[in-house]
């Protein structure tokens, strides 16, 4: 994997963290808002659908970012960045299927296969 990417329990806060680098640090996010503590289900079926090329693009929504979802890059667009903030940033389409990967064993090893 090209980022170094820490999925943790946060033991205050009872939940799982994830640490990403600076440069796509938006990722932590989508992760922590959109997808929360379930697993990433239709944002890696879109990723899975652009990377086998039956879709040459998708675009998805949720609480706080969209994704824009092309075959070699992956746009992250943060809806409530403030002045100043960075309000996007890219990630390699693979990798970010890797690290949505990395999320959900953290998520079937803390709940279990049901989640």
């Amino acid at each position: 994997m090209k980022y170094k990417v820490e999925i943790y329990e946060d033991e205050d806060l009872g939940g799982l963290m994830i640490d990403v680098p600076e440069e796509i640090s938006l990722l932590f996010h989508l992760v922590l808002s959109d997808i929360q503590e379930v697993k990433s289900g239709i944002r890696l079926d879109l990723v899975n659908k652009v990377l086998s090329k039956e879709s040459s693009y998708e675009e998805i929504t949720g609480n706080s970012c969209t994704m824009e979802i092309n075959y070699d890059m992956t746009k992250i667009i943060f809806e409530f960045a403030t002045e100043g903030s960075p309000d996007h940033c890219l990630i390699e389409t693979e990798e970010l299927k890797k690290i949505f990967m990395l999320w959900d064993e953290a998520i079937e090893k803390k709940y279990g296969e049901s989640n």
